[in-house]
């Protein structure tokens, strides 16, 4: 008799309450669930099919490996109105021409080219912190990434176009990823609810309809004013490019607004405003997520955070110069960043929808199931990383303990679908975690600083953060020369 498709264990409760537990202390459920069904499980959802979460590295590996036939990622469950003509959705050729399009614009030679001008923005705002002021470190990096995104994508660093983008992106992130938008998301299904979004968005482009940005009766008014308007700058923008055709531009609006089908045609514009919108979501939460929880392990391993001022120290000695490319590439911080994705990963897990029965690992998943490759659980485990798995040791990577294949760490996702963006993402996050515990000392009195927990995470725009943030007061800043006499003489 041939194998029947089946489902993982199915925790007990329905839909409504599958998803709170995703929305409310997703890692503590996830370690609940795992613990009480095994390595691989099913959540029921509303607005969609069978979600299989699994930890176990066989069915991760298996997962990446599907071809593209396999799976829908259009199918993919996000409530987010990012564009439906983003890379994301794609699949075949179309996913790989678009790939193309990104991947050169954050290659080697443009994050080198980019690694001096993210340190001046960073450094800018270090040099406007004061001692004794108090804030959330994820909304401090996250409007540090702000003017980062502004750079990389729009070339711009100073001005009034410049401050309007970052009010137009701040206020569309917010709007469109609170814990309103997400629960709507949810009960009515994300991909239902972001088709909605998309349909009024179009509409209300293709009326000139730009709105006040003020609350309406509709939980979504506000987000879809903002995305309506930053849309609006973006083809502005667009137009100018197409007039220059300047081939040495290298923002990565200019590279995709100078783009090109191979019959001559260039990209859609909706296409364009979709992957410009997606670049801003993975830049901006993702390292607002990632460096709040790096900056909490860092807190609570004192003497790991020494070790990685001592590691700057050295570094800027030996170079006689403060380089930004070269700190970005410290074996120390590197293995600190590892370490804080192994065990509290922004994002929670990446997804597949199954086209057909498909097996994957000792399973045969049924065709119309979401197969769901975590992250949290896969890179915690006992087998891979030791008995001192659930510790943070960022040495584990520098002393040849810790060698995980591509299925047991994957922080950025993995097989043809990983993130194109990972080298930058963590270049950026390397040299602004860096230079704020080179020059930065803070203070923070959470709890969970000072014992063995970690705080509650909710998700943001897919992302995984502390649920209240994470509040920290300035102690002590340094000058941007700190270790470079000559530069200190002539301050």
């Amino acid at each position: 008799m041939s194998q029947q498709p089946q489902l993982p264990p199915i925790p007990k409760g329905g839909k409504i309450k599958h998803a709170l537990s995703l929305g409310l202390d997703i890692w503590n459920n996830l370690d609940r669930f795992q613990d009480e069904y095994g390595d691989s499980f099913t959540l029921m959802l509303p607005g969609q099919g069978p979600m299989v979460w699994t930890g176990d590295p066989a069915v991760v590996k298996d997962i990446f490996s599907l071809k593209p036939e396999q799976y829908d990622p259009f199918a993919v469950q996000i409530p987010i109105d990012v564009g439906e003509e983003c890379v994301l959705f794609q699949n075949f050729k179309k996913h790989q021409d678009s790939r193309k399009r990104i991947i050169p614009s954050l290659a080697t030679a443009q994050l080198k080219s980019r690694a001096g001008v993210m340190h001046e923005i960073i450094s800018e705002h270090i040099d406007s912190w004061q001692v004794g002021q108090e804030f959330d470190f994820p909304r401090v990096v996250g409007d540090i990434t702000l003017d980062i995104i502004c750079y990389t994508l729009f070339g711009l660093r100073h001005g009034a176009r410049k401050e309007r983008y970052k009010v137009l992106m701040n206020g569309w992130l917010t709007t469109s990823t609170n814990d309103t938008m997400f629960t709507i998301g949810q009960l009515m299904g994300a991909r239902k609810f972001r088709a909605k979004l998309n349909a009024q968005y179009i509409k209300r482009c293709e009326q000139d309809k730009l709105g006040n940005l003020k609350k309406g009766i509709l939980p979504w008014k506000q987000s879809l004013d903002y995305k309506v308007q930053l849309a609006k700058m973006i083809r502005e923008d667009v137009h100018d490019i197409r007039a220059r055709m300047d081939e040495n531009e290298a923002t990565l609006l200019s590279v995709f607004a100078r783009a090109k089908y191979e019959d001559g045609e260039f990209l859609e514009m909706e296409k364009i405003i979709s992957e410009t919108i997606a670049m801003l979501v993975a830049g901006h939460e993702t390292s607002a997520a990632t460096s709040s929880w790096m900056l909490i392990w860092l807190l609570k391993n004192p003497q790991v955070m020494q070790k990685v001022r001592d590691e700057v120290a050295e570094s800027v000695e030996k170079q006689g110069e403060y380089d930004p490319l070269t700190i970005s590439e410290l074996p120390f911080i590197t293995a600190c960043l590892n370490e804080s994705q192994r065990l509290s990963p922004s994002a929670p897990a990446t997804v597949r929808w199954l086209t057909e029965d498909t097996q994957l690992g000792k399973w045969l998943m049924p065709a119309g199931t979401c197969v769901a490759p975590c992250m949290y659980l896969t890179q915690r485990r006992k087998d891979v990383f030791g008995e001192d798995a659930h510790e943070y040791r960022p040495e584990r990577w520098l002393d040849g303990t810790c060698k995980p294949k591509p299925w047991e760490f994957f922080p950025f996702g993995g097989g043809r679908r990983a993130c194109a963006g990972m080298a930058q993402a963590r270049q950026q996050l390397r040299i602004i975690l860096a230079e704020i515990v080179r020059r930065v000392t803070f203070e923070s009195n959470e709890d969970y600083i000072h014992n063995d927990q970690l705080p509650t995470p909710r998700l943001v725009g897919g992302q995984t953060e502390p649920k209240d943030g994470v509040l920290v007061t300035v102690k002590e800043v340094k000058p941007m020369a700190e270790g470079l006499p000559q530069l200190l003489q002539s301050a």
